[in-house]
């Protein structure tokens, strides 16, 4: 593989009643991931509220997303008692998706 770094999106349609959904329609997650390890460097997630963006980016940062992903989604779903929850975990499902896909090209994901 080139490069040590790669960027990786995940997205998920957003609940109407949400106020992130009164800005965007989406909720995308975006992770900066070291390729060597599969765990997340940077994260960022397109949520309104600061507080809501910090606690979903600070469980993204660290995580494993070939090993780990059953613990983010479970911290969501203990967690984030807001109304975009499945979204965001829909939204994480994706991001991971995507990395298994650029990992390895031409296999089918796993799951």
């Amino acid at each position: 593989m080139a490069g040590d770094r790669c960027i990786v999106g995940g997205y998920a349609r957003l609940p109407h009643t949400t106020a992130a959904a009164q800005v965007y329609e989406m909720v995308t997650l975006v992770a900066l991931v070291d390729k060597r390890t599969d765990t997340v460097i940077e994260a960022s997630v397109t949520l309104v509220t600061p507080v809501a963006r910090a606690f979903v980016e600070g469980l993204l940062v660290g995580s494993n997303l070939l090993s780990g992903q059953e613990e983010v989604l479970e911290e969501i779903g203990v967690n984030y008692g807001g109304g975009a929850q499945k979204a965001i975990k829909q939204a994480f499902k994706d991001l991971c998706e995507k990395y298994l896909e650029m990992k390895s090209p031409g296999e089918a994901p796993r799951g």
